[in-house]
């Protein structure tokens, strides 16, 4: 195919899913032609409508190339699917008009906008590996997320930015574009919470369905506050069917962004909320509230009842959480004025109640584990190194692209093949030779099996770690003898 029939296949495509009126056909060839280069108004024929872009774009791509031109392919890409998308405004009006009387079929519509208009990336999202493991826990290998390094996260907060935008998930990112980093085709819609102008975006590279966020309009740093619930729970009013969670807002614990408040969330059932309580506690002063300690691999409560009462009696949580100190756990709250504990809150609404899990965090560090005691300890940082956020907390671990290749290596060992270890494999000679002497030499697919095991069992043990009261018996007991100074008293 020519570049003039690619340039209409995607003219049909954008009417058939884009919502491109039949008036701006030709107002929307004649800004692809700009972009693109292209002199001629000849119109090439082709065969049929893809469901998703990527193809129109690679032969676009191929077209260009083959005229020696040198460009940027997802620079390029979001420019031309800007061109044949609606307005943000547009996109914002159609949404809310639907919302109003059909909310599901109004985040249904604006997270297909977001796949077909490119921006979500479901081609290189189903490409990434994933599986539910045996613990409950469900794993991904995220091909397309890059690794990140907590000290580098750190000093976000250290440097006060003074780009434009300010970060990545800005506002100021609609349809902006720099070398090497574009969000031409990103579409946001307003919202409102706890009287405060926020927005929400789906995520291009979403871990779950509908996986989104929703950011505060003014770049402030994360925080945990007494409107942080409010915020949450104004979401899940307007948006019944979907969870929305804080990540903790310290380096370590917190996630990849904390220089800019915002919530993660979607349209899904996270391992964590399916799971019932291994304590129920009881408030003499909210005693509609339903509370208890969750049967997790981590320091997980729950509450359950009135919009306000929950709220009131998260907040009260969290500050005395904020304050606790226990030296015999490794517990303390400061380091001279540096804090160490913080909550993410995770917000759902059923017809009857509102639920509010809430994670306990602390980020302390020490001689012995210098990148968290209540981090993923040193012998696990082979499969995961990066801060455990808000989406592993509960369950669903993002592991990194490498380890595709690495398990593979340990695979072909396992099953008896002489492999010379490259320097990146090194860090994995100690499971490599521990599960040798376990297990000998085995068949390719038990091999398998075993690999998959071991990442299981240490995504677990990884969650273990993040633990600030330990499941034991010494654990629990000082965790509800903390939720006793709140007044939350075991039911007997």
């Amino acid at each position: 195919m020519t570049i003039n029939a690619y340039i209409e296949q995607l003219i049909a495509y954008a009417q058939k899913y884009l919502l491109l009126s039949r008036r701006d056909i030709t107002y929307t060839r004649n800004r692809l032609f700009d972009i693109l280069g292209v002199e001629s108004n000849e119109q090439g024929d082709f065969d049929e409508i893809p469901e998703l872009p990527d193809s129109i774009l690679q032969g676009i791509f191929a077209c260009l190339e083959q005229e020696g031109k040198a460009f940027d392919k997802a620079t390029l890409g979001e420019k031309l699917m800007d061109a044949v998308m609606l307005r943000p405004s547009e996109y914002e009006t159609i949404f809310w008009e639907e919302s109003e009387a059909f909310p599901v079929d109004a985040t249904d519509w604006a997270y297909d906008y977001a796949v077909h208009s490119d921006y979500v990336k479901k081609s290189a999202i189903d490409k990434n590996l994933k599986w539910l493991a045996e613990t409950g826990l469900e794993i991904t290998i995220n091909l397309s997320k890059p690794e990140k390094n907590n000290k580098d996260l750190q000093k976000q907060l250290d440097v006060k930015s003074t780009s434009y935008p300010l970060c990545a998930i800005c506002r100021d990112n609609e349809g902006f574009e720099r070398p090497g980093f574009s969000r031409r085709n990103m579409r946001t819609i307003s919202l409102e919470l706890a009287g405060e102008p926020w927005f929400w975006q789906y995520s291009p590279y979403a871990y779950f369905n509908e996986h989104g966020i929703a950011v505060s309009c003014e770049h402030t740093p994360m925080k945990l506050d007494e409107k942080t619930a409010v915020r949450l729970f104004d979401f899940v009013d307007r948006f019944p069917h979907y969870f929305i969670g804080n990540n903790a807002p310290l380096p370590r614990v917190g996630g990849s962004i904390l220089m800019h408040d915002h919530f993660q969330g979607g349209r899904y059932i996270l391992p964590m909320q399916k799971v019932g309580y291994r304590t129920l506690l009881k408030s003499k002063k909210y005693p509609d509230v339903k509370a208890g300690i969750l049967d997790w691999h981590n320091t997980a409560l729950r509450l359950e009842g009135k919009r306000d009462e929950v709220a009131a009696l998260a907040y009260k949580i969290a500050e005395a959480w904020r304050k606790y100190e226990n030296a015999e756990l490794d517990i303390l709250p400061f380091t001279g004025e540096t804090p160490h504990s913080t909550a993410s809150f995770i917000a759902r609404k059923t017809d009857e109640r509102y639920i509010l899990d809430i994670i306990l965090r602390n980020n302390r560090q020490s001689e012995e584990h210098p990148d968290g005691i209540f981090h993923a300890h040193r012998e696990y940082h082979h499969i995961k190194s990066e801060s455990i956020g808000l989406i592993e907390a509960m369950g669903l671990f993002i592991l990194p692209a490498r380890l595709k290749r690495q398990l593979f290596t340990v695979k072909r060992i396992l099953a008896g093949e002489k492999v010379e270890l490259a320097e990146d494999m090194l860090m994995f000679k100690p499971m490599i030779e521990r599960l040798q002497k376990e297990h000998g030499v085995v068949s390719a697919h038990d091999a398998e099996t075993i690999v998959k095991c071991e990442v299981e069992n240490t995504c677990r043990s990884i969650l273990e770690n993040t633990a600030v009261f330990k499941g034991d018996k010494e654990g629990q007991s000082a965790l509800v003898k903390f939720l006793s100074s709140v007044g939350l008293k075991t039911e007997r």
